[in-house]
């Protein structure tokens, strides 16, 4: 055996990673080490066969062979591999459940495998009754532990706390715990352990308790995530083939299980996020086992990245940790550990994820800008500019408008967006579009308008495809207007919208407005309330409108629905910066970012005309979407106590108040 010896991941964040560990090659075998040899366990494993077609069956394990749960050259190899692949620690489940009259054994186990790598300990207290392969948030009724047994279990663990190597939260002693509902007397249990740990030299150990989805444990200092358990994950029974008749387990999706926790909205509590490679107890329960498909080193890799980039955003210092099950949970197909399939793949998959997460959050670029597009010697070498041939003076009275539009695949609706701007009542205004890369007609059809025009100035500015954020900044470096209005290329403005938007803007001497918004198709045909998303959309808006002030909806909604509806003043670019690197969410954080330097004046017309179609982005709301507005919302609260609305204590009460009946307590600073 041979392992080679690659750069440990070094995280700039401070996240830490832990990996479960199943002492033993089983489940089964762990929880009843008389029950099967370590060689059994493995022939159970290798010879498991396929349930269904496309069942991955056997899971044949690759370099580090079929080894011995009491092989040092073993572990220290696994310590080697981990280590070098962003692994920081293993947590080792242990299945005490009080058959003996101490867990002495099992813990003692641990402590000889344990001498190479920093390590914590799972009180696995689940029992026979409810494992913690259960594929369901349902906990089965199990075996409970009167005070003094879960005492006795606690008491066994103190020596390890003496170790180097546990793994510890602040100085604290981390010690997981399976099933704290089978705890009797939970409190006081609680307090126990905690007295014991101090007088031991150990200080106030940090106790985790796996929970179900819908809430934590009390007493606990956080809780931790255990998949399979989780929300109901979606059958995928009648979409495969049983190659044996007598079939009778069940066919899970992988990947709806991952959607379903990545969606969780941010707790009030502490909660520590696990991601899992794989589950298929076919090894073990045969013809009867649980199969999670759909499963990849692809989606595990955005499954540990998304929660790798939450813990980082949610959590402090040593507590930024995250968890993965598991190292070597073979019978139930869940392991890190390369196989003969797969290899190293899932261990690369999971160290690019913490280093794409440990690049942290796109943040606003300063401004001004320096540069054109990529901000390179190249990007500008890429960059073309056509611009209209003025013939008839501006005749217009008001401050000068800059409508900055970013173009991208919109053959058929550009024109109609530029007729728009050009037939506005306030007339002192300036055309920037930015062609960013566009694939069809558009660039021309851009070009041909800009030949065309001699009432406004026109400037096209093609460039290769950097993303929404990337064009509109580059549009607004162009900018000479006292006021930035944006528009998307498929959208329209209503006659009168930068005249009333101007209007209002210093009636309430505001630096930044936006207002309500009208539906239409690709036809340009109003979309009634029989649609129920943009019945839905209208009345989020509505909401908007009628709260204290914009900013409450905007905690919960982007009530302006897109940048386009944006018009502010150019110099609020220098307090906020441009728009930031984020896919679909660039809007709704440059929005809140204003609203910490001017009022936001919303105005109650349907000026803005959001065209819906399948091409646009709106929609887009999957789990991409969840994790941006994850950070966009994060960095709004970060300085939430300074914000302009919280400046009067009624207001500060009134606003946080309502944070917390929308269940956004948990993006509140302590």
């Amino acid at each position: 055996m041979s392992i080679e010896h690659s750069v440990a991941v070094r995280s700039t964040s401070g996240l830490r990673v832990i990996a479960f560990y199943r002492v033993g090659a089983s489940r089964q075998a762990s929880a009843d080490p008389t029950h099967s040899s370590a060689s059994d366990s493995w022939l159970r494993v290798t010879q498991a066969t396929a349930n269904f077609r496309g069942h991955y069956q056997p899971h044949v394990p690759g370099e580090l062979g079929r080894y011995a749960a009491s092989d040092t050259h073993t572990s220290e190899a696994q310590a080697v591999l981990a280590r070098s692949y962003g692994i920081d620690a293993f947590c080792y489940f242990c299945a005490w459940t009080g058959a003996t009259p101490s867990p002495e054994i099992e813990l003692n186990r641990i402590r000889n495998l344990a001498t190479a790598f920093p390590y914590c300990v799972c009180w696995e207290n689940t029992g026979p009754a409810r494992d913690l392969s259960a594929a369901s948030s349902q906990a089965m009724p199990g075996r409970r532990y009167s005070a003094a047994e879960s005492v006795v279990f606690f008491r066994a663990l103190l020596p390890l706390f003496a170790d180097a190597q546990y793994v510890r939260v602040n100085g604290r002693p981390i010690v997981i715990v399976a099933a704290p509902e089978l705890l009797d007397d939970l409190a006081s249990t609680l307090a126990t352990w905690r007295e014991d740990c101090r007088r031991s030299g150990a200080g106030d150990p940090y106790l985790v308790g796996v929970s179900p989805v819908r809430g934590t444990s009390p007493g606990f200092d956080a809780t931790v995530e255990m998949p399979p358990l989780g929300f109901p994950p979606e059958s995928v029974q009648g979409a495969v083939t049983a190659v044996d008749p007598l079939f009778r387990g069940e066919i899970l999706s992988y990947r709806s299980l991952a959607a379903q926790l990545l969606g969780r909205a941010r707790p009030g509590y502490k909660l520590l996020r696990t991601a899992m490679p794989g589950w298929d107890t076919a090894p073990v329960d045969g013809l009867q086992g649980v199969t999670f498909v759909g499963a990849s080193p692809e989606a595990f890799g955005y499954w540990v990245e998304r929660i790798a980039r939450e813990a980082i955003l949610r959590l402090h210092g040593e507590e930024r940790l995250i968890f993965v099950r598991s190292w070597n949970e073979w019978d139930a197909g869940c392991h890190l550990e390369p196989d003969e399939r797969h290899g190293r793949q899932y261990l690369v998959a999971l160290r690019y994820a913490i280093e794409q997460a440990n690049q942290g959050a796109p943040k606003r670029p300063a401004w001004p800008l320096g540069g054109f597009p990529s901000h390179s010697p190249a990007g500008v070498a890429q960059t073309r500019i056509v611009r209209s041939r003025v013939t008839q003076p501006l005749s217009a009275h008001g401050p000068t408008v800059s409508v900055v539009m970013p173009a991208y695949n919109h053959e058929r609706f550009v024109t109609q967006a530029l007729d728009s701007v050009f037939a506005q009542t306030h007339g002192a205004v300036e055309i920037i579009v930015v062609d960013d890369g566009s694939r069809d007609a558009t660039g021309a059809v851009l070009d041909d308008y800009a030949g065309r025009c001699a009432t406004h100035p026109l400037t096209v500015l093609h460039q290769q495809n950097a993303g929404a954020h990337d064009a509109i900044n580059h549009g607004m470096t162009l900018a000479r207007g006292e006021w930035v209005a944006l528009i998307n290329s498929d959208d329209m403005y209503a006659a009168t919208r930068l005249e009333s938007c101007l209007k209002t803007l210093a009636e309430r001497k505001a630096a930044f407005a936006f207002s309500a918004a009208s539906f239409v198709n690709e036809t340009g045909e109003v979309i009634g309330n029989e649609d129920r998303y943009v019945a839905q959309l209208r009345d989020e808006v509505a909401r908007g409108f009628r709260a204290p002030d914009p900013v409450y909806a905007l905690t919960r909604f982007n009530v302006a629905i897109s940048s386009g509806n944006f018009v502010f003043k150019r110099e609020l670019l220098n307090a906020t910066g441009g728009f930031c690197a984020l896919r679909v969410c660039h809007d709704w954080d440059f929005i809140l970012a204003a609203s910490y330097y001017t009022p936001l004046a919303a105005v109650d017309q349907p000026l803005y005309i959001y065209r819906m179609h399948g091409a646009n982005t709106f929609a887009d709301r999957g789990l991409a979407t969840r994790l941006e507005i994850e950070q966009l919302l994060s960095r709004f609260f970060q300085d939430i106590y300074r914000h302009p609305l919280l400046s009067d204590p009624a207001n500060r009460e009134r606003f946080l108040s309502y944070v917390r009946g929308c269940g956004l307590d948990g993006f509140l600073p302590v």
